[in-house]
């Protein structure tokens, strides 16, 4: 009777001691225990490795709610709208005209975005602002609207040159209106004033800056400082370039122009994109490699879509994706999404399709969490450094890198396709299909298989944790250490933790009783710190 008691004390003791010090443990490891987490989820380390989610409308409250799936979906990146202030009502495009370079509107405070960045970390995923820098409200004959900043109000800070109606012309394109008065972009004080902004984002932990209407802004070569300036920043930036930056002006002007940029932002080649995707839509072969990169842009410096927010939001023309089944968007995504070094855009398309009826503030689509857009992001960020290879053959578009292949079918789904393996890029053997589970044979010419419902299949040799498990081990670096021991912890009260379930019941259990409970924490807590303990931690329980 004496015993038991005694061991039923010891084990309160044990208990307490767990709580207190492994509390205790959480402060001081929370930085490790970060980018354990952030390890867990393999996303890219840097914005310009990893594919971007744009969460078009969205508040900052709605993107850090669903920050798990994005990280399970493998966004290295999420893209908000814009965060300035403006005066206008409930439709999307009011985002765009700004009064000015505060931070903060409808979408979320400074202190939300704080709270985002802050969170986001913990997954790995970096935070993206759209940052309207080119114009602000007003109207197309320059005059500014009555709401803009007083501290704006001033014509220096304007070109006051009219509206663009040559868009061949590059001196209209940077220096007239395009709906709204145009910015002094070669100003000092505007150039500071954006400056000031892009280093208060900085602060609230923003990783990167996607610049609106970038090409409406003059380079160095144009007697403008302004993206030299903004080059200043450590973060990540790239700018929205509509086709060709001097119109029809030729090749070897617009090709200039866009190698200017890149030496400062990265650029998206809206002209590609939008090719991959009418090949996509219309079933038909497209084997062109891209378009900025054939002419001298580097891969890293480009951002590809499959459909962006101007082409599904706007009305016309313009809005050209927007009745495009989502199928097909997931495809051409699938294409643009694997490619090497470059980023990929997925938009989270709005519930409204009419452009005045598409409102900020209301969550879109959740469809990136589906396996197909999943497994292509996956890819993306294990592929990461290795080479790539693009066609279009035997009915399919191809994605070869050294290890796998991204397989999309040009008409229809849940086929049986054969394709080259081009230079065999891919080692012969064995694959999974990572959105059908089909099993898929590779050889030194060729790589086989069946293409499932969605279209797409995406087979490589994804890194494998070790097969070797340790007593002690949850998160999988072959020693229990305190952070395991914080993992057995607040999965025991039931806090969410980066660890699948399988691996925390055999690793997780220390004492064996098939329960993963705080006293196995205690346990490994000791173990860690080279306190006697009666079991076998630490020891590998499974080769």
């Amino acid at each position: 009777m004496k015993k038991r008691t005694v061991c039923i004390m010891l084990v309160i003791c044990m208990i307490i001691s767990c709580m207190t010090s492994v509390s205790i443990s959480v402060s001081a490891q929370s930085a490790d225990i970060t980018e354990e987490g952030a390890a867990n989820y393999g996303l890219a380390d840097k914005c310009k490795d990893g594919n971007i989610l744009h969460c078009f409308n969205w508040t900052l409250n709605q993107i850090k709610d669903e920050l798990p799936n994005i990280a399970q979906a493998g966004f290295t990146s999420v893209q908000t709208s814009p965060l300035q202030g403006h005066d206008g009502r409930n439709q999307w495009y009011w985002l765009y005209q700004p009064t000015g370079f505060s931070i903060g509107n409808e979408l979320g405070s400074y202190d939300d975005l704080k709270a985002l960045c802050s969170e986001a970390d913990k997954y790995g995923i970096k935070i993206i602002v759209d940052v309207v820098a080119n114009h602000l409200a007003g109207s197309n004959n320059g005059t500014w609207a009555n709401s803009i900043d007083s501290d704006l109000k001033k014509s220096g800070y304007f070109h006051n040159l009219g509206a663009c109606n040559d868009w061949d012309n590059r001196y209209d394109i940077t220096h007239k209106n395009i709906g709204m008065p145009d910015l002094n972009s070669e100003n000092k004080d505007i150039q500071n004033k954006v400056y000031s902004m892009i280093e208060k984002l900085e602060s609230a932990g923003v990783d990167g800056i996607r610049w609106d209407a970038a090409k409406h802004i003059s380079l160095p070569s144009e007697d403008c400082a302004f993206w030299s300036k903004m080059a200043e920043s450590d973060l990540y930036q790239y700018g929205e370039i509509l086709e060709n930056p001097a119109g029809k002006s030729g090749d070897a002007v617009n090709n200039a122009l866009m190698t200017e940029y890149a030496q400062y932002i990265g650029v998206t080649d809206s002209t590609y994109s939008s090719d991959i995707m009418n090949a996509v839509k219309s079933g038909t072969m497209y084997k062109t490699n891209g378009n900025w990169l054939k002419k001298g842009v580097a891969a890293d410096r480009i951002v590809y879509w499959a459909e962006s927010h101007d082409t599904y939001a706007n009305d016309g023309t313009d809005g050209w994706t927007k009745n495009i089944d989502q199928k097909l968007i997931d495809k051409a995504y699938a294409i643009v999404g694997a490619r090497a070094d470059s980023q990929a855009l997925y938009l989270s398309r709005p519930s409204e399709k009419a452009k005045t009826s598409i409102y900020y503030g209301k969550k879109g689509s959740t469809h990136f969490t589906s396996k197909e857009v999943a497994a292509v992001n996956h890819f993306h960020n294990a592929m990461i450094g290795k080479a790539e290879k693009y066609s279009a053959t035997a009915g399919c578009y191809v994605v070869w890198r050294e290890g796998g292949a991204v397989i999309v079918s040009m008409n229809g789904s849940d086929v049986d396709v054969s394709v080259n393996n081009s230079g065999s890029m891919v080692p012969v053997g064995t694959y999974t299909d990572e959105v059908s589970g089909s099993e898929w044979t590779v050889t030194e010419t060729k790589i086989t298989g069946h293409i499932g419902n969605s279209g797409i299949a995406v087979v490589y040799n994804a890194e494998q944790p070790s097969e070797e498990l340790i007593l002690g081990d949850v998160d999988g670096d072959l020693e229990a250490t305190v952070i395991d021991a914080t993992y057995v912890q607040r999965y025991a009260t039931h806090i969410p933790v980066p660890i699948d379930d399988e691996v925390m019941e055999k690793c997780g259990d220390a004492d064996g009783d098939g329960d993963v409970s705080i006293v196995d924490a205690t346990f490994i807590q000791r173990y860690a710190s080279r306190l006697p303990t009666p079991y076998k931690i630490g020891e590998v329980i499974q080769d």
